[in-house]
């Protein structure tokens, strides 16, 4: 499986504390791979699929979740503000809300906050479409410290807004996707580290921690490029041009060891061989294009949506070997979906609420199980904690349901 190298998953592990395997703390999971070890989990469900447990309204927006130490939370926008809520992950009761005014920015599609808040030990980290950063206490919800990164920093918005997640490089460096190759705060003051001008040029994609060779680095997928950074000074190491079209990248970097694979809608994928100094492509083709979810890679296969043409009919759940490139298999009827693992299974999310478990092995496509478990526009990427799955669409219905193994008696 795909992981980040042990110092810097240890250095996220402290970060957000004793984080354990049924947490997810951060954009993507405790790793930011979209793997969680978490696979005492069942897709044994009732003809009717899982148990709902519960039901929340968070607002319009397409912010995923994060949990930890029993509370989740996620954003939305209603009434000219965006919300950051803090809910009970068991019951979905509210524990606190805090709201400040945001325009929806619905170009092309509903609008409201895109970014999933970072949990950071007793902080939570959040960040709107306009760049207003907020820092609270995460028992209480009190404003730790608010950082507007377009007063400090100048960089132009791009059309669909700041919409990454905020990641921790290290425990006292903060990355957001701002600006032509990002900005750093202090993750304890909300005090500006480094930024790196006022180009307009963002994406969707949240900055991967890595190393590259003997040293750290970040990896910002801009609107034409993927960048590499020092993280503690935002010194650009490379650049690897990327980006036709609208540029809407949406995906994060996947690495392994010394491979990067990146991708979008626009441009298809390509496989880049990386050091401290450069980076060279491997291949590139047509074969995985996503958009809306970053594909997981599991013992050297990527699995994520081909969506190339966005609206192009039968879109396809697809298996790639990563080092060649190669598809493996393909399942039509998947749209724009997203995609996390536990063990060997994928937790598959459609476009339209279509909720599938699938086999992650190259041989062949296996469907697991298949539900509709919510209704509306599903962009946003599930999230799975201590046998419980959260999933939430574009107008704001949260859901949790319920993968604990059943009992006998409930069989």
């Amino acid at each position: 499986m795909n992981r980040y190298p042990s110092v810097l998953v240890s250095a996220l592990l402290f970060a957000v504390g004793s984080a354990l395997a049924a947490d997810w703390p951060s954009w993507r999971g405790v790793n930011r791979d979209g793997v969680t070890p978490e696979t005492g989990w069942s897709h044994d469900w009732p003809a009717d699929g899982p148990t709902r447990i519960w039901k929340a309204a968070v607002g319009t927006g397409f912010s995923s979740v994060v949990v930890a130490d029993g509370r989740l939370f996620t954003m939305g926008w209603a009434d000219g503000k965006d919300t950051v809520h803090c809910l009970d992950a068991a019951t979905g009761d509210t524990r606190w809300t805090r709201s400040y005014p945001q325009t929806i920015g619905d170009k092309m599609y509903e609008g409201g906050p895109n970014s999933t808040p970072l949990v950071d030990g007793t902080r939570v980290h959040t960040v709107s479409k306009t760049g207003n950063a907020h820092c609270f206490d995460v028992a209480t919800g009190k404003v730790l410290w608010n950082t507007d990164l377009k007063d400090k920093v100048g960089a132009k918005i791009a059309d669909w807004g700041v919409s990454a997640a905020p990641v921790l490089a290290d425990p006292k460096t903060l990355l957001l996707n701002y600006g032509p190759h990002g900005v750093a705060l202090d993750p304890t003051s909300g005090k500006l580290l480094w930024q790196s001008g006022t180009k307009k040029d963002m994406s969707f994609a949240a900055p991967v921690p890595t190393r590259l060779g003997d040293r750290t680095a970040a990896l910002f997928i801009m609107s034409e490029a993927l960048v590499a950074v020092d993280p503690s000074t935002g010194a650009t190491l490379w650049s690897s041009k990327f980006g036709q079209g609208y540029r809407t990248h949406c995906s994060d970097p996947v690495v392994s060891g010394d491979l990067v694979f990146i991708s979008s809608g626009d441009d298809g994928g390509e496989l880049l061989r990386v050091t401290a100094k450069s980076a060279e492509r491997v291949w590139k083709n047509k074969n995985l294009s996503t958009f809306t979810g970053t594909a997981v890679l599991i013992d050297g296969h990527l699995y994520g949506h081909e969506t190339g043409g966005y609206k192009a009919a039968n879109q396809e759940l697809r298996c790639v070997d990563l080092r060649t490139g190669e598809v493996k298999w393909g399942e039509k009827g998947f749209g724009q979906g997203s995609v996390i693992a536990a063990g060997d299974r994928l937790v598959v999310l459609g476009e339209k609420g279509e909720l599938s478990i699938v086999r992650a092995s190259p041989a062949k496509f296996e469907l697991l199980a298949r539900t509709q478990a919510i209704g509306g526009k599903c962009w946003t990427s599930p999230a799975l904690a201590a046998g419980r799955l959260y999933i939430r669409n574009a107008k704001g219905e949260l859901v949790c349901l319920d993968l604990r193994p059943r009992t006998k008696a409930q069989s």
